[in-house]
C-alpha cells in the first residue's frame, strides 16, 4: 500500500511538471478601468454618482493608493454625467470636489416608484450607460427586544425584526439598523449587526412574513437608560443586493485561503468599466426603548 501511495504522488509531480509556465507579466498586464457607482431613490435629497479610475487588484500595491494624494489622482473630474427619465427629462450633475462625486439637487429631478431612469457617462474618452428601476417600498416594520441574560456587568439583548413581503414580484432587501444612548451628556452610537443575516429574500413565499434577529450588549449602570433604535429594511433592485452580497462575503473571509472570493455584479454598459446603478427604497422606524436598570 505505502508503495502505491509513492508511485500515485510520483505521477502526480510528473504531470505537474508538465504544465506549461504561467507568464507573471501577462496575468498582471490588466488595463485599468473606468468604476461607476449610483443609486436612486425617492427619499433622495440629492442625486449622487461616483465616476473614478480604478486598479488591477492583482499586482498593485495598496499602500500606494491609499492616501489622500493618489485617491486624488485615481478621481476624474471632467466627467459628463446625465440622469434621465422614459419621458426624456434629464438632468446634468456637477462634480463636487469635496465629495469627490457627480451630484444634482433631488428637487429638480423627480424619483418615482416603479419608474426606470438611464444613466450616461462620458469619460476617459468612452460612453457608459446603464439603467435601473425603483422598486416598491415596504410598509412596517414590527419589533420585539426581549432581555437574554444579565449580570452585575452588562445586559444582553435580543431585537426581532419582522415585516410583510411585498406581492407580486421577487425581492430582495438589506436589513440594518443602529442604538443610539446618552449618558452623562455623552452620545453613544453603534450598528445593530444583522451580519449575512442582514440580506434577505423572499425564497420563502410571496407575501409571506420575513423575519431575523440580532443582538446587543450594554454595560450595567445604577440609573436607567433610554436607548433610541433606528430599523432599516431597504428594498433593493437584485444588482444592488447581489453586489453588496458579495462585498460583505469578501470582508467577511478577507484571509481566509480556503474560501474563493465573489466577484461583484456588473451592469455598467461599455469596454474597461465596472459598478452599478440601482434603485432602492428605504423604509425606517424609530423607537425609544428603557433599558432598565
Amino acid at each position: 500500500m505505502y508503495k502505491y501511495i509513492q508511485i500515485s504522488l510520483l505521477f502526480v509531480l510528473l504531470c505537474s511538471a508538465c504544465q506549461d509556465p504561467v507568464d507573471t507579466d501577462e496575468l498582471l498586464n490588466v488595463e485599468d478601468s473606468t468604476y461607476i457607482l449610483g443609486y436612486l431613490s425617492p427619499s433622495d435629497t440629492l442625486l449622487s454618482i461616483h465616476v473614478s479610475n480604478t486598479i488591477p487588484a492583482v499586482g498593485s500595491p495598496l499602500d500606494n493608493y491609499s492616501n489622500e494624494t493618489n485617491k486624488e489622482r485615481l478621481t476624474i473630474k471632467d466627467a459628463e454625467v446625465i440622469i434621465s427619465d422614459e419621458q426624456n427629462n434629464e438632468i446634468n450633475l456637477i462634480y463636487n470636489s469635496e465629495k469627490r462625486n457627480y451630484q444634482a439637487n433631488a428637487s429638480e429631478f423627480d424619483i418615482v416608484e416603479g419608474s426606470t431612469y438611464f444613466l450616461r457617462v462620458s469619460a476617459n474618452n468612452s460612453n457608459f450607460t446603464s439603467s435601473c428601476t425603483i422598486p416598491k417600498k415596504i410598509n412596517s416594520i414590527t419589533e420585539k427586544i426581549t432581555l437574554e441574560f444579565e449580570n452585575e456587568y452588562s445586559r444582553q439583548y435580543i431585537l426581532d425584526i419582522a415585516f410583510r413581503d411585498i406581492i407580486g414580484k421577487n425581492n430582495f432587501y438589506l436589513i440594518g439598523g443602529k442604538i443610539e444612548t446618552e449618558e452623562q451628556g455623552q452620545l453613544y452610537e453603534w450598528p445593530l449587526d444583522f451580519e449575512l443575516n442582514s440580506f434577505l429574500t423572499d425564497a420563502i413565499g410571496d407575501g409571506e412574513t420575513l423575519r431575523q434577529n440580532s443582538s446587543f450588549g450594554y454595560g450595567y449602570t445604577e440609573e436607567a437608560v433610554t436607548a433610541r433604535v433606528t430599523l432599516q429594511v431597504t428594498n433593493v433592485e437584485e444588482i444592488l443586493y447581489l453586489n453588496r452580497r458579495a462585498t460583505f462575503l469578501n470582508d467577511y473571509n478577507d484571509g481566509n485561503p480556503f474560501v474563493e472570493y465573489s466577484i461583484a455584479s456588473n451592469n455598467i454598459e461599455g469596454e474597461n468599466v465596472v459598478g452599478v446603478f440601482a434603485g432602492y427604497q428605504l423604509t425606517e422606524k424609530v423607537i425609544e426603548y428603557e433599558l432598565k436598570q
